[in-house]
């Protein structure tokens, strides 16, 4: 009998750690936006910077060596429906951008255009909602989005 309850205590056990588990990896968000925080990444640094003059805050993470731009894109898809995503090349890496239709919040994947890699992921968040043109018009050399 107490081999039993032993084992049903096991199982019920096994059970909640597994229902946990699962809804910890569902909800795991990143800390500053709130947005769905992709699996394996390792957090960088914070950087507060202007996003089309805007003051933005940006948390940097790194991504594991096996991660793919093309993965990511399709993952990030997947969790932001309703998002407006932009596409652009700078200095020669892709640059795949995911904003929130506030304009508050998006998430940027840089990687290489020619290859899988992803070498970075950056969460935003502004402190003024951007427009989907200066989502559009932001870039390195058009920092006022104009």
């Amino acid at each position: 009998m107490t081999i039993k309850k032993n084992g049903l205590r096991l199982a019920a056990l096994t059970g909640v750690l597994i229902v946990a588990t699962a809804w910890r990896v569902a909800d795991a968000t990143e800390k500053a936006t709130g947005l769905p925080l992709h699996p394996g990444l390792t957090f960088q640094q914070e950087v507060d910077s202007g996003i089309c003059g805007r003051k933005a805050q940006m948390n940097i993470y790194d991504t594991p060596g096996t991660a793919t731009l093309a993965e990511y894109v399709s993952w990030y898809r997947d969790r932001l429906k309703g998002s407006h995503y932009v596409h652009k090349v700078w200095s020669s890496r892709a640059q795949e951008m995911f904003y929130d239709a506030d304009g508050l919040t998006g998430v940027s994947m840089t990687g290489s255009p020619s290859g899988p890699g992803v070498f970075a992921v950056t969460y935003l968040k502004m402190a003024a909602p951007l427009t989907i043109q200066q989502m559009d018009a932001f870039g390195p050399t058009n920092t006022s989005c104009k």
